[in-house]
Formats: C-alpha cells, structure tokens, sequence
C-alpha cells in the first residue's frame, strides 16, 4: 500500500515538473522573441509601446501628456529614438529602451520629426523645417554636426538608410507628386525609385541592401510594394479594401510589419518580405501606427 502511495506522489511529482518545464520553456521562448516599438492612442494620449512579433508582453514605454510619436530602435537595441513635442515643439530625442532618460538631441525651434537610426550606429537621420520646407538632414547620436542632406524648395521627409549607412532614401515632391529617391549621404547623386504620377511614401531599406519597401497609392488605397533600389521590379504585397502603411523589415529581411485599417481601424500586422502570410499582431480599441521591428 505504501509502495504504491510513493508511486502515486511520484507520478504527480514528475507530472508537476513536465509541466513548469514546458511552461519555462514556452516564457524562454516569448522573451527571445523580437519586440516592434510602435505608436498608440490608447490610453487617449499619443505614446509609445512595444510589443513581442507574435502580439504578447505589450508593454507601455512612454507616459507622458505630450505627443510622442515615429519610433525607431537603435541598432543594438538598447536605445529608441523618437519624435515629441514635450519641449514645447516637435524635437527628436532619444531614450533608453525601457523609456528611461530621454535626452533631447535636435534641440532646434524648428519643427523636427520622422528619426531614422543609421545602421552603423552613429548617425540620426530625420527631417527638419528649418529652412522653410522640410529637407533631409543627418546628426551624430548626440546631437553633434548637424548636416544638411537635401536643399530642395519641395519638401523632402521620411528618410531611411542603406545597410552600409552610406545612402539614405526619401519621399520628395520635388516632380509633382511624393516619389521615393535615393542619394548618398552627403546629398549628391539624386535618383529617382518609384514612378510617377502616384504618390509613394513612407520608404524602408531592406537590411540585404537590394529592395525598398514603401506605401503606394496608385489609383486606389495606400498598398505595400518593394521595388529595387534601381526601380526595378516593383511587387504589390498587399491588396485590402482598408489603408496598409508604413512598413518596416525584420532585421533578417524576412518579414515586414505595416500598419492596416483592413479590420475598420488602423492596426500592427506583418507578413513575409512576399507578402504571404499576413497576420494581425495588435489588438485593440485604438489607433496604432509607425511600427518598427528590433533586434
């Protein structure tokens, strides 16, 4: 009796510990799993979260009455920058990656906005009113050497940057309608992308350096294409009734988050760099955007 009482307890123990074990396994697994920072309303005020690739540990990283909004992670993962208007006008700042110690680094009375963190690590790219019509510009992480990319009396927006960090593409409306260009670093050697008269926007550079992934509206609803980065080779990656926007690639290249009003509001989703494989990643009541997926 007493033989198969110990057998019994055992059978609970060993039972017990499969089941903690799986359960560790599983909470391992989660945490590995990449985070998307992205921007939110819901909590009735514009700030930013992150939330794991298959839609859990959504997590609050900022909390504060202004506007902050447009963030991107650094290339290590230890830092975000982002855009807010906290100072009184829209500046570029930066903060640790769980919302810690925002440091403002435009510091400019200007309006500046739309940060991209250059591969290598050392350099801001964003967009800035400064000079009367947003033009690109580019600034050490800490403020420093403030450099003036585009000079154009259209307005030039939304930069991204080559894997190399030696290139950055734009939206400009510098022949009509926004179109996708790339140019070196410095701002020489301007080349159209995308084509014309449809308006593309919101470009992101594949980290293989081949493609970029961008917003096009065509003759219908904003949709996402990749095209080469020498205009060849555009593939429609998604086909809704709703709005699908601002994508960004994984850093392996083999999906792309986007937002998506397909479902009535405006939601995180990702997809394969193909367009298979389109999954729903946020959900709630609010309005979610400008999602950008981390190491």
């Amino acid at each position: 009796m007493v033989t198969v009482r110990i057998r019994r307890y055992l059978v609970i123990f060993l039972t017990t510990l499969l089941v903690l074990s799986a359960s560790a396994c599983a909470s391992a697994s989660t945490s590995k799993l990449p985070s998307i920072v992205f921007t939110s309303n819901m909590k009735d005020n514009w700030d930013i979260y992150s939330i794991k690739s298959d839609g859990s540990g959504l997590t609050r990283i900022t909390d504060n009455p202004a506007i902050d909004t447009n963030p991107v992670w650094s290339p290590d993962g230890k830092k975000i920058a982002f855009q807010s208007d906290r100072s009184g006008n829209m500046e570029i700042y930066i903060m640790n990656s769980d919302g810690t110690d925002p440091v403002n680094i435009s510091n400019d009375p200007a309006y500046d906005s739309m940060p991209a963190w250059s591969p290598d690590g050392k350099h801001i790219a964003f967009q800035s009113f400064r000079s009367g019509n947003f033009d690109i510009y580019t600034m050490n992480i800490n403020g420093d050497n403030v450099f003036k990319v585009t000079d154009s009396v259209a307005d030039d927006t939304n930069p991204t940057w080559a894997p190399d960090s030696n290139k950055i593409a734009y939206q400009s409306k510098r022949e009509g309608n926004d179109r996708i260009y790339i140019a070196n670093s410095d701002g020489t050697n301007i080349v159209p992308v995308t084509p014309g008269p449809y308006v593309s926007e919101s470009p992101y550079w594949s980290p293989d350096g081949k493609r970029i992934v961008f917003t096009y509206y065509g003759v219908g609803n904003s949709e996402i294409y990749t095209i080469n980065i020498d205009g060849t080779d555009m593939l429609r990656l998604t086909d809704t009734t709703g709005g699908e926007g601002t994508p960004s690639w994984s850093r392996d290249g083999k999906i792309i988050v986007f937002t998506s009003s397909r479902d009535g509001d405006w939601q995180i989703y990702a997809m394969n760099s193909d367009g298979s494989d389109q999954r729903r990643i946020t959900h709630d009541d609010a309005r979610d955007g400008e999602p950008n997926w981390g190491p």
